[in-house]
């Protein structure tokens, strides 16, 4: 007879789970499908469902954490699942209540970006890129993806040097971007017409990083004020995503910190025109706070909330930026266009205050390439990446298609 004692803790842990997997949708539902920087965030989301049973999280964070480590197999569920429908439907419950009070992004030219993104936590710089380097961007990172995916399936590299998290996966992808030539691990060339033959794949995004963050661009300086020249590289990817892709649940990236300090700050760079029918990100200024971060976790305070609180929608023009820190609430919004044709892409990057550590966790790091992330490039050792490569002639292999 086989020994009890060899399947007990098994039993256990089993039941253990089985009873964390009854928490209700609403405690449940932002840290399990939620696409976050921080664990922080995610035990945060649960500690009140915690405090009502009187258990502490210490306790239970190693079931936590096998919840937190297998939340994309959650986000896969087939959608006639009741679980993934009805987050489906909180999405567009919350776009419902967002749109009477909601606008367009704007550039507001009396205030200092800098300041602008501090106070209000998002801001808008036009014309960031030059529409030539975002069309050529915007080539090579359809060429890109369609080279990763078929990659990743073919078992010729792991997904995590290809693809990061992204909440509500359908035709929706994080493809994590190389840096500079030099340095890619695994060269890989992009053909081109027999004029041009073939090209680096990465020097189009040493070149977009240059106009946004090297000498004359405006990212850069903004960047610098806030967060200082040694702001650490945490980011480097494009969100992409497709006509048939889902709306995002309004989320922060982070947990709310309330020394006032920003942590993290993102830029969403456009590829391309974007209108409000090919899913532009929501922002809803103001919010880095302690009660839009717990209204949001609470359905009955997020629905009043969202039912007064003014919100944007990012519709950039072609080379336009969002700067945003990490901790205010947005959100991505579902591509509903027709045309199979209208792809909507952000190339983007994160810088990490250098006074605090690395927010990253091993089941949900940051968008960036492993080999990239262990150089631990600061902002002014991308600037001088930047300035050497093009001192050497790099600049020149700029080529469009």
């Amino acid at each position: 007879m086989f020994p009890f004692c060899k399947i007990a803790p098994i039993f256990l842990l089993t039941i253990k789970i089985t009873h964390l997997l009854k928490i209700e949708r609403t405690s449940l539902g932002k840290w399990t499908h939620c696409w976050c920087k921080s664990p922080c965030f995610f035990i945060s989301s649960t500690q009140s469902y915690l405090d009502s049973l009187s258990i502490s999280s210490d306790e239970n964070y190693p079931a936590y954490e096998f919840f937190y480590s297998n939340r994309q197999s959650f986000s896969h569920q087939p959608k006639k699942q009741s679980s993934q429908s009805t987050f489906l439907r909180r999405a567009d419950q919350e776009a419902a209540y967002l749109l009477p009070n909601q606008s367009h992004l704007q550039t507001d030219t009396s205030t200092p970006y800098s300041q602008t993104l501090s106070v209000r936590g998002v801001s808008r710089v036009n014309s960031a890129i030059s529409k030539d380097t975002a069309l050529e961007m915007q080539h090579y990172i359809d060429h890109y993806l369609m080279e990763s995916i078929k990659a990743v399936e073919s078992f010729l590299e792991p997904r995590a040097w290809r693809f990061a998290n992204v909440l509500e996966k359908e035709n929706r992808w994080d493809l994590l971007l190389p840096f500079d030539d030099d340095n890619d691990v695994d060269p890989i060339h992009i053909s081109t017409n027999a004029e041009d033959g073939e090209r680096s794949k990465s020097t189009i995004v040493v070149k977009c990083l240059n106009e946004a963050l090297g000498e004359g661009g405006t990212i850069g300086p903004i960047i610098e004020e806030l967060l200082g020249p040694h702001a650490k590289l945490y980011e480097l990817a494009c969100l992409i995503s497709d006509s048939g892709s889902n709306r995002q649940e309004i989320h922060p990236d982070i947990v709310y910190q309330p020394d006032g300090k920003i942590r993290l700050i993102a830029c969403f760079l456009s590829l391309q025109d974007i209108d409000a029918t090919m899913g532009p990100t929501v922002f809803i200024p103001d919010t880095v706070t302690e009660y839009h971060h717990r209204a949001i976790n609470n359905e009955d305070m997020a629905n009043k909330m969202l039912s007064t609180i003014p919100s944007v929608i990012s519709t950039l023009d072609i080379g336009d930026a969002s700067l945003y820190n990490p901790m205010l609430l947005h959100a991505g919004g579902g591509n509903v266009s027709k045309n199979p044709q209208r792809r909507r892409r952000l190339f983007y990057f994160t810088f990490l205050n250098p006074e605090f550590d690395d927010p990253s966790h091993d089941f949900n790091p940051g968008s960036i390439r492993p080999d990239l992330k262990k150089r631990g490039l600061d902002l002014a050792g991308v600037r001088e990446s930047l300035k050497t490569y093009f001192k050497g002639g790099g600049g020149s292999q700029c080529r469009s298609y």
